[in-house]
């Protein structure tokens, strides 16, 4: 063979493992980018069990603590969701919080959803049931804040804004507590009620954000269902098939 022959098939050879390489690189790449879109489009949930280290909530006549109840059942809601969610904590272990560091979690997740976990208490050893509550600005009043020397007037009021953020989100918080009590009394036939109420734990989400009180701690036959794991994955399904529906309406 002449050495001009040789040649051209060296660089055809070349081109054809050149193509192959890049035609490999370029699946691969697709590929990736089909597993990163599809980990974008699962929702991001926050849960925040209230209370926590000094700030012990209410009391069960045989001692439950809230901040108990609450932080074991988000951990059973947290494994619950977290098959077809992104699911985080604002507190993973007995420690205090601050208000606006639980909702800062939720905002720097960008998380789709804020669920507040609670307890209810009451003097009436008898009062029974669930709340879900909402955030719903007091009617007729202003919130505003103390402005420091130094900040500008802008300043201040992008403060105010962000404290009434979570006001946008009012309608699509509303329903998502509906969802979930449907559900809930689908599944365990208990007394509830959603309200909208000025809750500060709520206040500075930037998402669809509820308040839930899972069951009073102080009625004595609440608090023995607050340590029964039947009762909780009873409601925590009733919470799970309410998110569901929400992203099913609200996309």
């Amino acid at each position: 063979m002449s050495e001009p022959w040789k040649l051209y098939l060296t660089k055809r050879n070349l081109s054809v493992l050149f193509f192959v390489v890049v035609l490999t690189c370029v699946m691969i790449r697709e590929a990736n980018s089909g597993k990163q879109n599809f980990a974008q489009q699962k929702k991001t949930i926050v849960l925040d069990p209230g209370h926590g280290g000094h700030d012990q909530g209410a009391k069960g006549p045989e001692g439950i603590l809230e901040k108990t109840t609450t932080l074991n059942f988000s951990h059973l809601l947290a494994k619950k969701l977290g098959g077809k969610y992104s699911v985080y904590l604002t507190r993973t272990d007995d420690y205090g919080i601050d208000f606006s560091a639980r909702t800062a979690v939720a905002n720097h997740f960008e998380a789709d959803l804020f669920l507040s976990i609670h307890t209810g208490g009451s003097f009436l050893h008898q009062t029974s049931g669930m709340s879900l509550y909402y955030h719903k600005s007091v009617s007729g009043t202003t919130l505003t804040l103390k402005t420091e020397p130094s900040q500008t007037a802008d300043e201040n009021n992008s403060q105010i804004l962000w404290v009434n953020i979570q006001n946008r989100h009012q309608k699509n918080s509303q329903l998502l507590a509906e969802l979930i009590q449907h559900h809930i009394k689908q599944i365990k036939v208990v007394k509830s009620e959603i309200q909208g109420v000025p809750a500060m734990v709520l206040e500075g989400a930037d998402m669809p954000a509820i308040l839930l009180e899972i069951g009073y701690i102080t009625n004595p036959s609440e608090e023995k269902s607050l340590r029964d794991i039947n009762v909780l994955t009873n409601i925590a399904e009733g919470i799970e098939k309410g998110i569901n529906d929400f992203f099913e309406k609200v996309r």
